[in-house]
């Protein structure tokens, strides 16, 4: 299992920043609406922002039997929002097992379900980072809606596409949202206005989380 020493952890996969001068992440979502456009830029004052992940740390080790603790209860009752720093813990734990920027998990969540654990999407996604039932299945997730299983199981699988697809952050997110035939038919982000915005949104996210102390 990889470890995490200082800020992020030496083994972490680092974060590398290149503002304005490589431009694909956003070069790519070129049917986003103007609309969507300017809230981008709004955010990236001196242009567009590409987040590209460094190659294999050592160490690393690729769980293929990890199976997070099961929880009896398979669909919550009420809908109950939970704040980021609650999260902290169990982001904390999966970005030490996955090699991820816990800031990285925390965008994910709340673009996909704005941190309420008992979210459905209308195709059937479930959870915090709406996992849908194959895929959980998959990642051996027995409740989607359990927060430790559901949090374990989606960072496995954001780290299972970055490592489809040579660390190149917006393909793998593009890959979480869309799936990755999809991604690997066109070898680009695909010309979907949902994976687009998804894909554009997690970066923003990411950047947010990433200034917080």
């Amino acid at each position: 299992m990889a470890t995490i020493s200082g800020r992020q952890g030496k083994k972490c996969k680092r974060v590398v920043l290149l503002a304005a001068i490589l431009i694909f992440a956003i070069s790519a979502l070129g049917n986003i609406s103007g609309v969507q456009a300017q809230t981008f830029q709004r955010v990236y004052k001196d242009g567009v922002i590409y987040y590209y992940f460094s190659n294999r740390g050592e160490g690393e080790t690729k769980p293929s039997n990890f199976r997070p603790a099961a929880n009896k209860t398979i669909r919550p009752a009420a809908r109950i929002k939970v704040t980021p720093q609650e999260l902290d813990p169990v982001v904390q734990e999966a970005s030490r097992y996955h090699n991820l920027p816990p800031s990285l998990i925390k965008a994910i969540i709340r673009v996909e379900s704005n941190f309420v654990p008992t979210a459905t999407s209308p195709k059937g996604a479930q959870g915090l980072m709406q996992l849908m039932p194959g895929t959980a299945e998959d990642l051996q997730v027995q409740n989607a809606y359990d927060i430790r299983e559901n949090v374990l199981g989606g960072a496995r699988y954001l780290r299972m596409m970055l490592e489809k697809f040579g660390y190149r952050l917006p393909l793998a997110l593009a890959a979480y949202n869309a799936g990755p035939r999809r991604v690997e038919k066109c070898q680009d982000i695909p010309p979907i206005k949902e994976t687009q915005g998804f894909v554009r949104d997690v970066c923003v996210n990411f950047l947010q989380f990433s200034r917080e102390p």
